[in-house]
């Protein structure tokens, strides 16, 4: 293990590893809801298109792709909102910048649903027609991952719980393909993840009790 460390350290390591600390700037200011968490992604996810397609995880090139465009339109809707907000409320000091929403179960099913048949249908042509890795498994996590990243630019909170998951699952494969460090900052993922949903279930709870008292 040691040796397949010291040829990865030795061949893919700096990318990787400058692309490990975007992603993990990323996810940290994400959680925070800092609209620079945009910028950083934007360096992470491109640096990933090239690193995940010598792997031949093709999907998770292609999700990299997906993240760049994501991260564009995240920072742009991040920071129309937080300036529309600053502006509607200038004299009010406390109002918070937040608009957090949540899904209700039905919208949740749906979404898995699909997420399972696109994996299907993915895997299927992956394992068929090209020499992909993990097809089936690397289209789940890439699927899911589409979802989650949605979600997070349109400020879902039940968005952290699906990262939670994708990132568990992604952990192995990557060990798989020797992406150690990739591995440890899935790792690191779950823990900031698992963060990322209570901070921003107490930001929703809080702009909740501000709107009802506003409104009485």
């Amino acid at each position: 293990m040691l040796l397949n460390i010291w040829a990865e350290l030795s061949v893919y390591s700096i990318p990787e590893i400058i692309a490990v600390l975007a992603s993990l700037t990323y996810v940290v200011l994400a959680s925070r809801e800092h609209s620079g968490c945009w910028p950083a992604g934007m360096l992470g996810s491109t640096i990933y298109v090239v690193v995940f397609f010598q792997y031949k995880l093709y999907m998770d090139s292609a999700l990299n792709i997906f993240y760049v465009v994501m991260a564009i339109y995240g920072w742009l809707m991040w920071k129309s909102h937080q300036s529309n907000t600053e502006f509607s409320n200038a004299a009010a000091t406390s109002v918070s910048k937040t608009s957090i929403k949540q899904w209700q179960a039905i919208k949740h099913m749906n979404a898995i649903a699909v997420i399972l048949l696109l994996s299907a249908l993915s895997g299927f042509y992956l394992d068929n027609y090209t020499d992909a890795a993990y097809p089936y498994f690397d289209s789940l996590t890439t699927w899911s991952s589409f979802l989650a990243t949605w979600m997070v630019v349109n400020k879902i909170l039940e968005t952290w719980l699906y990262w939670i998951v994708i990132d568990a699952a992604s952990i192995y494969l990557y060990i798989n393909k020797e992406l150690y460090f990739t591995a440890l900052l899935f790792g690191l993922y779950v823990i900031i993840a698992t963060y990322g949903y209570f901070h921003w279930k107490k930001l929703y709870q809080n702009n909740t009790h501000e709107t009802l008292a506003s409104n009485n």
